[in-house]
């Protein structure tokens, strides 16, 4: 057995001899199984490779459940650290207790290949998916010309219904894994089949052109050229890929702030023991930051950390702790001006905020398909100015010592990559493009907007989260006055009983005693679900 919850007798379809003497299904969980687990409660078994879901569930004693049904699934599941449970099949990327796997039931196979129009291009084929009506058909809801009012509800609960996400669940954790719209996922599941049925797919055939056709479409998302683009695992791995191929000498200082990503600073400190760098920080965790009206002074904190043995920046376009959008245009040019290469973290702002990274002027920008993006998992970009790409080499390469190592390219010629992912990339560049940047991002600022002033209202909560449109988008933390963050987080999720208020956060900490609940608002979340949180 491979699964976490043993059937007394396995068996895919339990028979009377399986089940106890009023007729339920007995279920003996491993010692130290949580005695309360999400929906669906599975096990796996063992020769069959399939899941069983158990509906109606109840603990007799501690270690055993009951159950009055069970049906078989398609796809195992396994249950990981923490309660959560997830498919293991990479190609679905499904989260059981936030995804409705029986939304895709109603979109055939040929019903969805005869949607496409060609190509990665064909994605966009969710107009037609909405098994709802607002007024007016899903096809006329999703023309509407130039996008859509940021408070037009019907037609951003036309956007929300585009998701698999279960009924009755407030998504709020995209600044952390982004759940893709069906058409997405569609995408992903077709190009997981064309790679099996076709023995002989080459990667002449498929990959390549398919490669270049998405990169092309994401150096226009992101506004730059196709050379200065190279499609990575996710942020860290492009922020990895920058950081360590720069050439760095003994004594050089090599600068971030404390409101950093962990990781990116233990990948700074690594390297500073290892080649005998300086690494330092700088302190932006004042709250007064978070007010400017003016981020100047975000900027000269950062100035007066940059001394004449500076030679390598990088801070996060948007810091994941607080959501604060910083001033990266200035502190990129006055690094520029120092000779300091830069090295931007924006895991979030992508398919969040519209970008143009030649105006933004960083070096290179790193970035995650699996959060703002809504692609697959496993999905991200490394974006290296044309200008700046002789300074960043390669950690593994195994292209052809003939090839042109002038662009961003070079840096990902490491071996195989996954199709299927890179198609749901190209897949959710659709999905975004068709809605519009401007109008994703005009819609998460109005969200935003309205949770701040909503949470501000309400006594002993505090808002971290600036009120000023221009500082702050789709990320928006908060704490109550005598209230721990995970308890906040556990009573939002569970409620007083499993299946509880059902909306989705998590928490958020930084250097010192910063501790807050966060919200990330996407287009999968509604008016009415930010007014419910704040009621909450």
């Amino acid at each position: 057995m491979n699964g976490n919850a043993v059937l007394v007798q396995e068996a895919c379809t339990p028979d009377r001899h399986q089940r106890d003497p009023v007729g339920r299904v007995q279920i003996v969980l491993p010692p130290g199984t949580a005695q309360f687990m999400e929906y669906p409660v599975v096990s796996t078994v063992n020769q069959a490779e399939r899941s069983l879901v158990l509906h109606n569930h109840v603990f007799d004693d501690p270690g055993k459940l009951v159950t009055d049904s069970i049906e078989s699934t398609n796809h195992p599941v396994i249950r990981t650290g923490g309660n959560l449970m997830h498919t293991t099949d990479r190609a679905l990327n499904i989260d059981p207790r936030i995804e409705d796997p029986d939304k895709l039931k109603p979109l055939s196979r040929r019903g969805f290949i005869g949607r496409l129009v060609g190509g990665v291009a064909g994605a966009t084929a969710f107009l037609s998916m909405s098994p709802k009506t607002y007024g007016a058909p899903a096809e006329e809801i999703f023309d509407m010309p130039g996008g859509a009012r940021a408070d037009d509800e019907t037609y951003w609960e036309g956007v929300a219904d585009q998701f698999l996400i279960r009924k009755g669940v407030s998504y709020m954790n995209t600044g952390t894994r982004g759940v893709s719209p069906r058409s997405v996922h569609q995408a992903q599941i077709e190009a997981v089949e064309r790679v099996n049925s076709d023995p002989n797919m080459t990667w002449s055939t498929y990959f390549f052109p398919a490669m270049n056709e998405i990169r092309e479409k994401m150096a226009a998302f992101v506004g730059a050229n196709i050379d200065e683009i190279a499609f990575t695992n996710s942020t860290t791995d492009g922020m990895g890929l920058g950081f360590m191929g720069i050439e760095l000498k003994r004594g050089d200082e090599i600068l971030t702030t404390n409101y950093d990503y962990g990781w990116v600073k233990n990948m700074m400190k690594y390297r500073a023991k290892r080649d005998g760098l300086v690494f330092k920080m700088v302190d932006i965790s004042e709250p007064r930051f978070r007010t400017l009206e003016n981020s100047q002074e975000v900027v000269n904190a950062v100035e007066a950390g940059i001394t004449p043995r500076t030679r390598f920046l990088t801070i996060c376009h948007i810091n994941y702790t607080d959501g604060f959008v910083m001033p990266v245009k200035e502190i990129c040019d006055l690094a520029r001006a120092k000779g300091i290469i830069t090295l931007v973290d924006g895991a979030q702002p992508p398919g969040m905020m519209k970008l143009d990274l030649h105006e933004l002027g960083c070096d290179m920008y790193a970035a995650a398909g699996h959060k703002y993006m809504l692609a697959a998992q496993h999905t991200g970009f490394l974006y290296v100015r044309e200008a700046a790409a002789d300074r960043v080499q390669p950690l593994v390469y195994t292209g052809s010592p003939d090839s042109d190592m002038s662009g961003a390219g070079k840096l990902v010629q490491r071996g195989s990559s996954s199709y299927s992912d890179r198609i749901a990339m190209g897949a959710a560049l659709d999905f975004h493009n068709h809605i519009t940047r401007e109008a994703v991002e005009a819609r998460l600022r109005y969200l935003t907007q309205r949770l701040i002033k909503g949470l501000k209202a309400v006594e002993g909560v505090t808002v971290y989260a600036s009120d000023n449109p221009r500082n702050s988008c789709a990320l928006v933390s908060f704490s109550i006055r005598d209230k721990k963050p995970s308890d906040i987080v556990g009573s939002m999720w569970y409620g007083p009983s499993w299946n509880g208020p059902n909306t989705y956060l998590r928490t958020v900490s930084a250097s010192g005693d910063f501790s807050a609940v966060r919200a990330s608002l996407h287009v999968m979340v509604t008016a009415k679900q930010v007014d419910a949180l704040i009621d909450m």
